[in-house]
């Protein structure tokens, strides 16, 4: 059995202590930054010693694409934002789609390639006219048919590739101007403007994974953030939305949390988080997380079947991967985008 938490670790190879504690302590996840990647033997060689270390755990990726691009010195990651297909979709809906795709299952080619089990996507925060460009950008756009014909074609890519997707950033980052990785927002926003926030949550609500949102909605909660909102994961998420699968935190290092990580565990037990997400890579505030987080009964029962056949990677035979690269490009290029 691993353990709830999802850490990160220092370089692009694991130190001694890093090795010694993976393998004690078996973390539910181990999430790759851009200073964990130099190049793709590289990375094979990481998590093919994470998987021989603690063979359940989980290697993550936040890899959207555009600004958020894990390999951004990789001309194979080269994309545009979300927001640019939702552009190109209200002209060429067709072609939007088809490029959409494209980005998708090269993406997911190369990730599965590399032993990597889960992105963090779909982003499903609902943008609006005051929304912080950092989360606009990675969205589909405000128009929920749009986003959802869009969403769809990037999850249905995850899941064909064995790369478990993760919904986020619930219940919706559209309703605040703040980048939650610098300031805590917080928003006073109406019951109907948050519930319109839930509408792609409700669509996409049987994925296996969903992340929190670093934000205070004062209308649900006017104490916590939703990450550590007992009436927002468990009378929302879980009652409400009748949500079935695992709930991790947003990093718990983010400005947007200015809890100590004392009282960020002791909130975490309350609130009905199942997984916290801590990028820190400091294991003293790890062994503290694993010593004093307790496991719910839906990490205990969903953590026997996520790691199985269904969700390892499918690596793809005799996929002449650079033919859709030129595909992409060419689009892009006979379009003038």
């Amino acid at each position: 059995m691993t353990s709830p938490i999802i850490i990160s670790i220092k370089k692009n190879y694991l130190s001694k202590l890093e090795q010694q504690n993976i393998k004690i302590y078996k973390p539910f996840g181990i999430i790759l930054f851009a200073r964990n990647i130099s190049n793709f033997n590289q990375v094979r060689q990481l998590t093919s010693s994470i998987k021989s270390l603690s063979k359940k755990t989980l290697i993550f990726i936040d890899q959207e694409g555009g600004i958020v691009n894990r390999f951004k010195n990789f001309s194979e990651f080269q994309f545009k934002n979300n927001i640019d297909f939702y552009d190109i979709y209200l002209k060429y809906p067709s072609l939007a789609k088809q490029l959409v795709y494209l980005k998708s299952f090269i993406t997911n080619y190369y990730l599965s390639s590399l032993g990597i089990h889960v992105n963090t996507i779909p982003v499903l925060d609902i943008p609006n006219s005051k929304t912080v460009s950092m989360i606009k950008m990675r969205t589909f756009g405000s128009n929920l048919k749009i986003n959802t014909i869009l969403t769809d074609i990037s999850v249905q890519s995850s899941l064909d590739f064995g790369v478990m997707p993760v919904m986020k950033h619930f219940p919706g980052h559209g309703l605040t101007n703040k980048d939650s990785h610098f300031i805590k927002p917080v928003t006073s926003a109406s019951t109907m403007a948050l519930n319109h926030q839930l509408s792609l949550f409700k669509t996409f609500i049987k994925l296996p994974m969903i992340m929190t949102a670093h934000i205070q909605y004062q209308n649900w909660d006017n104490h916590n953030i939703a990450t550590f909102s007992p009436y927002i994961l468990k009378d929302i998420l879980r009652k409400k939305l009748k949500y079935k699968g695992l709930v991790m935190s947003d990093d718990l290092v983010m400005k947007a949390n200015n809890q100590s990580i004392e009282k960020s565990i002791d909130l975490s037990n309350k609130s009905g988080l199942d997984i916290i997400l801590d990028c820190s890579s400091d294991w003293k505030r790890y062994i503290k997380i694993l010593e004093n987080f307790k496991k719910t009964n839906f990490f205990n029962n969903k953590n026997k079947i996520l790691f199985s056949k269904k969700t390892s990677n499918r690596r793809p035979q005799s996929i002449n991967i650079n033919h859709y690269h030129d595909l992409y490009n060419e689009l892009i290029k006979l379009y003038g985008i």
